[in-house]
């Protein structure tokens, strides 16, 4: 009687040691796969400041002291997706501290923040994170946009001599 007693307290242990290995291998793959989401967004909310910052400065060395009806945009080039996770960008105009969040649609926990340095010194730059009407109508503004859209853009206007307007939003038309 003690032979089948041991043999289901070894079986016992052996699926509860297994048990223990899958749920701890489960729990490490999701700390790389998390770690790996969250330097990819961080990549993609550094591209978009980055691009952002670009043409606030263009526009600035373009149009030097004058006021134009002229919004300067630049296409994005992002990514679909994100190891098939869908994902958006949005402005964030926080007190006056702007940056860039990308954000995984269905994790909103898995975020990545990129800070919008503006040091002009003689402009004023005013980041759009709400509904602006721009001169030129082929484009959009947005605070969001969604990954994947190949219609993406990053533009700037300067609506006065002393300040700027800039911000994210999408093409129509495709071009």
């Amino acid at each position: 009687m003690d032979v089948p007693i041991a043999h289901i307290i070894g079986t016992a242990a052996l699926i509860a040691l297994v048990i223990s290995v899958t749920l701890a291998y489960q729990i490490v793959v999701d700390y790389v796969e998390t770690n790996v989401l969250k330097a990819q967004l961080k990549q993609i909310a550094e591209y978009v400041s980055m691009n952002l910052v670009n043409i606030i400065t263009l526009t600035e060395f373009a149009y030097g002291d004058v006021s134009t009806s002229t919004v300067m945009s630049k296409s994005l080039k992002l990514p679909k997706d994100i190891s098939g996770k869908t994902y958006r960008v949005r402005l964030v105009n926080e007190g006056g501290n702007c940056y860039v969040q990308a954000e995984l649609i269905t994790r909103t926990d898995l975020t990545a923040k990129s800070s919008i340095p503006l040091n002009s010194a003689k402009t004023r730059v005013i980041i759009v994170t709400g509904e602006i009407q721009l001169p030129d109508d082929s484009i959009t503004p947005s605070s969001v946009v969604y990954g994947g859209n190949p219609n993406i853009v990053v533009w700037c206007w300067k609506n006065s001599s002393s300040s700027m307007c800039a911000g994210i939003g999408l093409r129509t038309g495709g071009s």
